[in-house]
């Protein structure tokens, strides 16, 4: 069944990943989507593809979202093409790995912005839209680290990820009364290629192990959440923090 039809989906860091599998899903479901990238253009170009096969329009729209003038502008080129933004997918982010000891002034600030600053400039950009429909949909992605602390004392990221699950709460109180519908979905371990390029074999299987469905989770998996979410089943959750983790909390 065809559930977002009509709509209109920005989805950050979807050039790879979590967001690239995002911004199919949702197109799989209905939703014309911009899938956003800084550098990896050819990644973004083959989501722009899949997203075109599925019979939806798409447009890979390049902006560091941690710019509060290329977001504005990003914004206004996808209006533009694709028309005003119904769902805000605020999925860009990066965990450098390095603990406390290693990091620098100018780390931490790197990473606050990417992974927290970012979704503050992304929703300011699209609210005005949302608010005047009095219709919208914004989920944020954050992670286990936020909820649990991060393995490797990457307080930087965890600080963010946590950050965002707080912003969330927030927001989702303010934006409900003004008919936009505000969660989030905190994805465990899943099988990303930077979890495979950050975590060797053996500490992946301890980690495996950990998880009592015994497997990592897909960044499709994920999708289906943010999708469900932002769509007819999601109309009564407001403030919420999903979790897709395949059980880790219950361990």
């Amino acid at each position: 069944m065809t559930t977002l039809a009509g709509r209109v989906a920005l989805v950050t860091g979807a050039s790879r990943g979590i967001g690239a599998e995002t911004a199919v899903v949702l197109a799989r479901y209905g939703a014309d989507v911009a899938v956003n990238y800084v550098r990896a253009k050819d990644r973004a170009e083959e989501v722009f593809r899949r997203i075109q096969a599925l019979g939806r329009r798409a447009y890979p729209v390049q902006a560091d979202v941690a710019d509060g003038e290329a977001v504005k502008r990003m914004v206004k080129e996808v209006k533009q093409t694709l028309g005003p933004i119904t769902i805000l997918v605020n999925n860009a982010g990066h965990n450098p790995t390095h603990s406390i000891m290693e990091m620098s002034e100018a780390d931490w600030d790197w990473v606050l912005d990417l992974n927290l600053k970012s979704y503050l400039l992304c929703t300011q950009a699209v609210l005005p839209d949302m608010l005047e429909q009095q219709e919208g949909r914004i989920i944020n992605i954050t992670s286990i680290s936020g909820q649990r602390g991060g393995l490797s004392c990457d307080v930087d990221y965890s600080a963010a990820k946590a950050g965002i699950m707080g912003f969330t709460r927030a927001l989702s109180r303010w934006a409900a009364p003004r008919g936009v519908l505000v969660n989030a979905v905190a994805p465990g371990y899943i099988g990303t290629e930077h979890l495979h390029d950050v975590v060797s074999p053996e500490r992946l299987a301890q980690l495996v192990d950990t998880v009592p469905l015994k497997r990592l989770g897909t960044s499709e998996e994920v999708g289906e959440v943010v999708a469900f979410l932002a769509g007819p089943g999601g109309s009564y959750i407001v403030g919420e923090v999903i979790s897709v983790n395949g059980g880790v909390h219950i361990a």
